[in-house]
């Protein structure tokens, strides 16, 4: 299938990371290419309306084109910008927006770092000998990486090595499937292991972690301190996030308000947006995120299933919602009523969707991204609605 094009120019980075071009007219998508590269390309794939095509030469460099900090970067499928500077990946990020909502200008909160941000890491586990190996998963699905350094969350090698050499002396008997979560935390390393159908026949308490964890299907053993759960949510990159619930709230605004969070995960905005005065109900589906609270009212439901006969009831001044990447489902926005909508999401596209269904009722104030993941293709968008006058 292979051909090889003549000189080809890159115009830009699409949502994904693939650079984009055209071959006779046909659009093309180059992986790790830079806005701004001239090369010729080696035709991989054909599809009915796209060609995919790799760098055969490359020509000129574009000008924010930078070399890959990490070893594993065109193996490993963690990352998509790294051959980017961060000025030309918050560039990306904003054009990824901007062409999915048809508007101009984004302005886009910078990460404090760019590298060594992670709070935690996930890692697979497979059966090595008595053993496990440890990897993320490459570009074709399948593979299974095995990190030596992950700037992203930790650049010492030494580290990675003795976490490798430790995994092969943990019993695999018994175990069909594992994984594990790495966190850091104030310099200090936690681990924890989630096996199926069983527990490991020995629980190891590796010398080098504060806390090692344990859990298979109704159990769970904690050997060492865990100052969290090693299981629940937490947040990757601690400094955005925080800047994401200070836009929030200063969205929200002080004066107190009838306020539904929509798709609420954990409660983390709703309590936060409750001890600013405001009176909150959150909805989400998933009953074993949800904590208790005296000062939110949670519900454990579907959000399309909720909302037809709470609204009966209640009537939200403002409606929060932080949807999965899938986005609303088309039940949802004609059930949305109140005077402002806010947005926040991680996919451009679905973003763009749901906006087109609203934009008969609401038109957008105010957008607002977030680089909460470097070296990445993902960017988190908030976007302020309001609603049309009649």
């Amino acid at each position: 299938m292979s051909k090889t094009s003549k000189s080809n120019h890159i115009e830009k980075i699409i949502f994904g990371g693939n650079g984009l071009t055209r071959i006779d007219g046909c659009v093309t998508f180059v992986p790790f290419s830079a806005p701004g590269d001239e090369a010729t390309l080696k035709i991989t794939q054909k599809k009915k309306h796209y060609l995919t095509a790799s760098i055969e030469t490359l020509i000129k460099k574009g000008a924010e084109r930078v070399q890959p900090k990490c070893p594993h970067y065109k193996t490993c499928a963690g990352c998509q910008l790294q051959h980017l500077s961060y000025k030309g990946q918050l560039e990306a990020k904003q054009g990824f927006i901007q062409e999915a909502l048809r508007i101009h200008n984004v302005s886009i909160t910078p990460s404090p770092l760019q590298w060594n941000y992670r709070s935690h890491i996930r890692l697979n586990l497979a059966q090595e000998k008595e053993g496990f190996k440890m990897g993320y998963i490459g570009w074709d699905n399948r593979s299974m990486i095995e990190p030596t350094i992950c700037p992203l969350f930790l650049e010492d090698p030494s580290f990675f090595t003795l976490l490798k050499d430790s995994l092969l002396i943990l019993p695999n008997k018994g175990i069909k499937s594992a994984s594990m979560r790495i966190f850091k935390q104030e310099d200090k390393i936690y681990l924890a292991f989630s096996t199926f159908p069983q527990l490991p026949k020995s629980l190891i308490k590796f010398p080098f972690a504060e806390g090692t964890s344990y859990k298979s299907p109704g159990k769970e053993k904690q050997l060492g301190i865990f100052p969290f759960s090693p299981y629940g949510f937490m947040q990757s990159n601690a400094p955005v996030t925080e800047k994401i619930y200070q836009t929030i709230a200063d969205w929200v605004g002080p004066e107190p308000k009838r306020i539904l969070d929509l798709y609420c995960g954990v409660g983390i905005t709703s309590s936060l947006l409750a001890k600013g005065g405001h009176e909150v109900i959150g909805i989400e589906a998933n009953r074993a995120l949800l904590p208790s609270s005296k000062e939110v009212q949670f519900i454990c439901s579907k959000v399309e299933s909720a909302l037809p006969k709470l609204l009966k009831t209640f009537r939200p001044d403002l409606i929060l919602v932080n949807p999965p990447r899938t986005g609303l489902s088309k039940e949802v926005p004609p059930l949305l009523q109140a005077e402002t909508i806010l947005y926040l999401s991680c996919m451009p596209s679905t973003l763009a969707r749901d906006i087109e269904r609203l934009n008969d009722r609401y038109s957008i104030e105010s957008v607002e991204a977030f680089d909460m993941f470097p070296q990445t293709t993902h960017v988190e968008t908030l976007l302020k609605l309001r609603k049309n006058s009649s």
